[in-house]
C-alpha cells in the first residue's frame, strides 16, 4: 500500500528535491558527521545517497548512502536562489504574460509556461523564441537574486 504524503511530508520533500546537488552535512543518531552532497534520496524511508563525502581532513569518498533510520539531522550548507512562486511572479511581470499561462509544480520545484518550457534551478528545457525569452529572464532573475536584490 503506498504511503500519501501529508501537508508537512510534502513540505520535507520539496526541501530535500531544493537540497539536491548541494553541500550537506548528515549527522547520525551516534553523533557521527559526515559532509558532503547530497545526490538522491527515497521516500518513505529517507535514505540517503551522498557524493564527495569529507570523512575526515585527510579523506574522502566518492559515494556513501546513509539508511534514513539513523539519521538525526540534516544540515544544509547552500540554499537555492530559486523560488518557484517568486520567479513565476517575476516571470509573468517581466514577460507580460497572462496568470494562467504560468503553472508552479511545488513538489518538483518546477514552473511550466504554457505546458511546454520547463524551469528549474538548472535552467530552463524548451525551445523556440518563447524559451528563448524565458531563458533571458531567469538568466536575469538568478543574476539579480546572487546581487540580493529585491526582486517584487
Amino acid at each position: 500500500m503506498a504511503a500519501v504524503i501529508g501537508q508537512p511530508g510534502r513540505r520535507i520533500m520539496q526541501e530535500l528535491q531544493s537540497l539536491l546537488g548541494k553541500q550537506v552535512e548528515i549527522i547520525l543518531v551516534d553523533g557521527k558527521k559526515y559532509r558532503g552532497t547530497l545526490l538522491g534520496f527515497e521516500h518513505p524511508d529517507y535514505n540517503l545517497l551522498l557524493g564527495d563525502v569529507k570523512i575526515s581532513e585527510e579523506e574522502t569518498i566518492p559515494r556513501l548512502i546513509v539508511l534514513g533510520k539513523v539519521v538525526a539531522e540534516i544540515r544544509a550548507y547552500e540554499l537555492s536562489l530559486f523560488n518557484p512562486r517568486e520567479f513565476a511572479a517575476y516571470l509573468i511581470r517581466q514577460l507580460g504574460l497572462r496568470r494562467d499561462a504560468v503553472k508552479v509544480i511545488e513538489d518538483a520545484g518546477v514552473v511550466m509556461v504554457y505546458n511546454s518550457v520547463r524551469v528549474t534551478p538548472d535552467g530552463v528545457e524548451g525551445s523556440g523564441t518563447l524559451a528563448a525569452k524565458v531563458s533571458y529572464v531567469f538568466r536575469e532573475y538568478m543574476e539579480r537574486k546572487k546581487r540580493g536584490e529585491k526582486l517584487l
